[in-house]
């Protein structure tokens, strides 16, 4: 792990790095020119209504020592809606603080993740996670990325814009 000027810990980076030891994620990987309009994962259409998430924030949007950009987000998935397919062109994680995500991976089954928990997005990996449950789930997203690049570049027609 490395330093950030101000001498703490980066805990982006080791949460990132834990979170991809612990689940062990194999990456499915696909070429964004390959992967637009996706509305389909494993050969199936997804439960929940895509929407955004609401309350968005951005905790922390910085460049660390090493010069990539740290961004920590915050977000609530209202119950029954999901993220429109996207990739992580650079990986993620996120963790659920309450209720509970179902993420839907190309290549794997659909995994639920409980309140207290965090799990690995790998890069370039066709995903989407869902609320489908009956309580609003709070989320926040650690991307660790080069300078300008964007956190998510969504595949799937029809996602709504920001408002």
């Amino acid at each position: 792990m490395r330093k950030m000027n101000s001498g703490r810990w980066c805990g982006a980076v080791a949460l990132t790095v834990f979170a991809a030891m612990l689940t062990g994620c194999a990456t499915s990987s696909v070429t964004p020119s390959r992967a637009l309009d996706i509305n389909m994962l494993n050969g199936a259409t997804l439960p929940g209504k895509m929407a955004r998430m609401v309350d968005e924030s951005t905790m922390l949007d910085t460049i660390g020592a090493d010069g990539m950009r740290i961004v920590i987000e915050r977000g609530i998935r209202k119950a029954g809606t999901r993220a429109a397919i996207h990739i992580h062109e650079h990986g993620g994680t996120t963790c659920a603080l309450t209720g509970e995500v179902t993420v839907f991976m190309e290549g794997h089954a659909p995994a639920k993740w409980p309140a207290g928990t965090c799990y690995y997005m790998p890069p370039h990996t066709l995903m989407a996670a869902a609320n489908l449950g009956t309580e609003d789930v709070v989320m926040i997203d650690t991307f660790i990325l080069p300078p300008k690049m964007p956190t998510i570049t969504v595949r799937e027609p029809g996602y709504p814009a920001h408002h």
